[in-house]
């Protein structure tokens, strides 16, 4: 059930209105929220319903029996099986076929043939994701930072609820679990936000993020052959603002469909592409992801707290594994290396800087900043070949197109210049123009907000390919 459907608006109505009819009943309200979010769920596999809610069980259980004692071995005991339960379910849905894969080809180099069977499953819709919530909720629960969910129920509603449950954004259960406990209040400027939001969401999937997709991304990525490298560099361009105005949209979307029911989902994106630096921009790319691995994993592992070699590595494992998080195949195996190369190669000048240049607070200039903004850009740009390509071959094949010598543009129409330019420069005008647009929204009577957002749904019919795109990250 995609978010861009009307089998989702009607979804979305229906939700909202009963959610809020039995609003006065907890119990009812949670066993509503979790029948809706299993039926939206069941939409894409049914069958997968049931290994969320298996899996799910055992960490609930997990985290009780981590309450009820003080006996540290038992704590960790239950803590591994917990963790351990979910990276192995992650493991064999996501990764498992890879790794055969991986295998096969290692004993084939030493001239040996090693055959592995191969799973024939789809992989579960948005794995990634709850299993990742999963471990911060018992991890949590170990570390005192919260208190188990009062009913297996309650749990239930914080894995599966439907806004995030395919694509995030990843939420923590000190965050989530007190909003489902307490009776909700019905403000309506929250809900008009939320219809702003969902509004902005949509126009940067259907507007925005599908048309570079059918009309450009997706040719150049298919035949680069075809295409100048010139219109390969464009391709790549309109494949990085397809994917921030598809996720980030994605998650508008979520966000205004929980404020619809006085839920608060995360922020997820921060206008990333401002960045100046890899450091900056995985903070504000995909944040939920980049501060669970940061709280989950960096930390643990020492941080920087640690000897420099130490430090290093673990910033440079976090990073890669942010980069195989997305993906089992060798591209993103080189995706995340490369991302853990620009990470470690960024903190070294950064310390070597700051011990040889004087003052490290002093500010950048103007010229100075943009410079960095387009060189960060310019590594985010070229570095989503291998985000973007089907396999390292297809990797290959449309880098090698840069170098081909041919500076055509003819197969860019001007509506992809447009539609590119525009957006890019939308990306880099200040804050406080999209807030006025949102304030400006707000204070329309109830009735105008409705019609601008009817007007706005009726626009983007006539825009909408007649081709579905799914979201890109479904697939994680």
């Amino acid at each position: 059930m995609l978010f861009q459907s009307l089998d989702y608006a009607v979804f979305l109505v229906f939700a909202v209105a009963v959610y809020w009819a039995l609003s006065w009943h907890r119990l009812a309200r949670l066993c509503f929220l979790f029948g809706v979010s299993c039926l939206f769920y069941m939409a894409w596999h049914p069958a997968y319903i049931g290994l969320i809610l298996g899996s799910s069980l055992l960490d609930y259980v997990a985290s009780v029996k981590i309450h009820g004692t003080s006996d540290h071995r038992t704590r960790k005991v239950w803590l591994v099986v917990s963790i351990g339960a979910n990276l192995a379910l992650l493991g064999v849905f996501k990764y498992y076929n890879f790794g055969a894969e991986a295998a096969e080809d290692l004993f084939g180099l030493l001239g040996m043939e090693f055959v592995l069977p191969h799973l024939k499953w789809l992989l579960p819709v948005g794995i990634s994701f709850y299993t990742f919530e999963a471990i911060s909720y018992t991890v949590d629960v170990y570390r005192g930072i919260c208190s188990p969910a009062k009913s297996l129920l309650e749990f239930w509603v914080f894995i599966t609820y439907f806004p995030r449950l395919v694509a995030g954004p990843i939420v923590r259960p000190r965050e989530f679990l007190p909003q489902l406990m307490s009776k909700p209040s019905l403000d309506v400027t929250r809900a008009s936000r939320g219809l702003f939001l969902i509004a902005v969401g949509l126009i940067k999937k259907v507007a925005v993020a599908d048309i570079l997709s059918i009309n450009l991304v997706d040719r150049v990525f298919a035949s680069p052959d075809f295409y100048s490298a010139t219109e390969v560099v464009i391709g790549l361009y309109a494949f990085t603002m397809q994917i921030y105005c598809d996720f980030s949209g994605y998650t508008d979307v979520a966000r205004g469909s929980a404020m619809l029911m006085g839920l608060e989902l995360p922020e997820n994106f921060d206008r990333p592409y401002q960045s100046r630096n890899p450091a900056e921009f995985w903070r504000r790319w995909h944040m939920t992801l980049s501060t669970w691995l940061r709280d989950y994993l960096y930390f643990p592992l020492g941080g920087s707290r640690v000897g420099p070699a130490r430090a290093y590595f673990n910033l440079g494992l976090t990073m890669f594994l942010i980069g195989l998080w997305h993906g089992a195949s060798w591209t993103f195996v080189f995706y995340g290396l490369l991302q853990a190369t620009a990470m470690v190669g960024h903190r070294f000048v950064h310390r070597w800087r700051n011990r040889n240049d004087g003052d490290p607070s002093e500010p950048d200039t103007v010229a100075v900043t943009v410079f960095k903004v387009f060189l960060n850009l310019q590594f985010v740009v070229f570095s989503r070949i291998l985000f973007r390509a089907e396999d390292l071959a297809n990797a290959k094949h449309v880098a090698s197109r840069l170098f081909s010598g041919t500076y055509s543009t003819a197969q860019v129409s001007m509506w992809m210049w447009v539609l590119l330019v525009g957006t890019f420069a939308l990306h880099y005008v200040p804050r406080g123009f999209f807030r006025s647009l949102e304030v400006r929204f707000l204070r329309l009577p109830h009735a105008a907000q409705g019609v601008v957002f009817a007007l706005a749904m009726i626009g983007l019919r006539f825009v909408a390919s007649s081709e579905v795109v799914p979201y890109i990250y479904y697939q994680f």
